[in-house]
């Protein structure tokens, strides 16, 4: 990208612009984040409610929320080293289903909150395999466009799905039982899992080909993804504590919101509206990084330190608006969606910091390395936030706040640029 770009980007022809023939991996791929969206706020928001209902103390709810979240801070960073093979991620990907659709089976069944502690490990097994696998996928096997545009349609798939998914759950649950809610993720999980076994039986030969070569990124995507090269990049830590915080904040919120907005008698529907906001968003703002001159904007070397950090203004003091009660649930619909967009933020520059503009061969590792970092937050946020409450299913909520200050000492160190 040259100078005249960082002044003027060059805008694409329409605003919703998209290549009209996408490959059929990428389809596959895009088909998959969605459906693994629908189901994984359902398990995020209504897990810990079950947990509540069978009895779990607000430690036990902690856990639960967090228990995911524990091997989903390590794991995908192991995983990302075997994901720079397309058949390892085929398999990977392929894996992850059949563990999610056994996990949607159990939440069914289970009926103590140690049980569903247990659950929710295999279940961050099941999301480790599967999303630095499809990161890396993004990256590598779609070379028809540049990967930073790819990230944005992904983006926009996933979250449109993130979005529905609480309100099919709540609106499930209020119709008939919250393990019909987790039904429906067994059906969606089964039918995902059925899409992606389909292709590698048909071209198991093919894939075996492709199995045994490290692919390599053609000379011109690479370029593509270069920022201009005067202007020094931000060090993987300032990404990978950034998405670490944010992730720690929605942790937090899909813990514990449901059981707290349980407790001053908001209806379940309510629950549901709310956390669709915060999905729908994220979504919105997503779509509009599919727009060039946004995603320059947003992009762009010299401003990524500044953007990062107004996003995490917005998602960490964001949450205190929980302590307002407020039975009409307005106060926490704006609170939710101002946690979205500022989530949606942070994760799309890390996105290209970490993953986009990684070194080729590295796509699979940095993947790892930015999944991990998303599964630290999300898995401290909530034990903390169960481990200071008390008895107060309000005080969880000032985790985020109280982990924006403590960043706020440590970002002259981490915005420093490599």
């Amino acid at each position: 990208m040259s100078h005249r770009n960082l002044r003027e980007p060059n805008a694409e022809k329409g605003f919703f612009f998209l290549p009209k023939n996408l490959s059929g991996d990428f389809q596959r791929y895009l088909f998959s984040a969605f459906a693994g969206n629908l189901a994984l706020p359902v398990y995020a928001l209504f897990v810990p409610l079950l947990a509540s209902r069978l009895g779990a103390s607000l430690f036990e709810i902690g856990l639960v929320g967090g228990a995911s979240n524990a091997v989903y801070s390590f794991m995908p960073f192991v995983m990302g080293h075997f994901s720079d093979r397309r058949g390892s991620r085929r398999i990977f990907i392929i894996s992850s289903f059949a563990v999610l659709s056994v996990v949607s089976i159990s939440y069914v069944l289970i009926s103590n909150p140690v049980s569903l502690i247990v659950a929710r490990v295999f279940e961050g097994v099941g999301w480790a395999m599967l999303w630095p696998a499809m990161d890396a996928a993004i990256s590598k096997d779609v070379t028809s466009m540049d990967a930073r545009k790819a990230f944005s349609i992904y983006n926009v798939s996933w979250s449109g799905a993130a979005s529905i998914g609480p309100l099919m759950g709540a609106a499930l649950i209020f119709l008939t039982s919250i393990q019909d809610a987790f039904l429906l993720t067994v059906f969606i999980m089964i039918l995902t899992l059925a899409v992606n076994v389909y292709p590698s039986l048909v071209h198991h030969g093919q894939a075996g080909n492709n199995s045994r070569q490290f692919e390599q990124v053609p000379i011109s995507k690479t370029k593509s993804l270069e920022i201009v090269p005067q202007i020094k990049k931000l060090d993987s830590k300032f990404y990978m504590v950034t998405c670490a915080l944010a992730a720690a904040s929605s942790g937090v919120l899909f813990t514990f919101f449901a059981p707290y907005a349980r407790s001053m008698g908001i209806s379940i529907l309510l629950v549901g509206v709310i956390t669709f906001v915060f999905g729908f968003g994220r979504f919105l703002f997503y779509v509009l990084t599919v727009n060039q001159r946004v995603r320059f904007t947003l992009l762009r070397s010299d401003k990524r330190s500044r953007n990062m950090f107004l996003a995490l203004v917005m998602t960490s003091v964001s949450s205190l608006l929980i302590f307002v009660r407020d039975p009409s649930g307005i106060t926490y619909l704006v609170a939710y969606a101002i946690v979205g967009i500022g989530i949606s933020i942070v994760y799309a520059i890390a996105q290209t910091g970490i993953i986009a503009e990684s070194s080729p061969g590295k796509f699979g590792r940095s993947a790892g390395m930015f999944e991990s970092s998303i599964g630290i937050g999300a898995c401290l946020g909530p034990i903390i936030g169960g481990s200071i409450s008390g008895t107060s299913l309000a005080v969880p909520f000032l985790v985020p706040p109280i982990g924006f200050v403590i960043f706020l000492f440590a970002f002259p160190l981490l915005a420093k640029k490599a």
